[in-house]
């Protein structure tokens, strides 16, 4: 089963486990260890960002850091708690906030939720609140992405089931 968001058919990755002996893995981790912001995945399609990266919020290849909504950021003023992706207010996108180790910075990108579709971008923010502001901003453009894709879906339909009634009635 796919899901379609913002014109990708999710999920379209699959993870890639290295099969090497034990001692070839541990060099090969050594030499790209935080080099990678995400676990391995093979894409089949293109990716949403490819600047970024594309994972499933605490998955197991998930980046691993520390994370947390952009209208939870200390200092951040933002009123809401996400920018709906339909007209019906069913399904939501987020900020997301992650905090690179030993104080490098912070990272921006957008989750749909726990367990569910996210991105988050390789720019590299000083603090926290700038990263916030932009985690904001990359989320309702994901979530105004989704809308126009439903927008143009349900049109698309439309016109089918129409031209099935016309075909039918001749």
């Amino acid at each position: 089963m796919t899901t379609t968001f913002a014109g990708f058919a999710y999920p379209f990755t699959f993870a890639l486990l290295p099969r090497a002996p034990l001692a070839k893995r541990l060099a090969e981790f050594k030499q790209t260890h935080g080099k990678r912001a995400c676990g391995p995945y093979y894409r089949t399609e293109p990716s949403p960002n490819p600047r970024g990266a594309f994972f499933y919020l605490d998955s197991d290849f998930m980046p691993g850091l520390r994370w947390e909504w952009c209208d939870e950021v200390e200092g951040m003023r933002i009123d809401h708690t996400g920018w709906f992706t339909d007209e019906y207010g069913d399904g939501k996108i987020r900020g997301l906030v992650m905090r690179l180790p030993r104080g490098r910075g912070f990272l921006a990108g957008w989750s749909m939720g726990e367990g569910m579709a996210s991105n988050v971008d390789y720019d590299i923010w000083e603090s926290a609140v700038d990263a916030a502001r932009e985690a904001d901003r990359m989320a309702e453009r994901a979530a105004e992405d989704q809308r126009d894709y439903e927008e143009r879906e349900n049109e698309r339909l439309r016109l089918e089931e129409g031209a099935e009634e016309t075909g039918a009635e001749n």
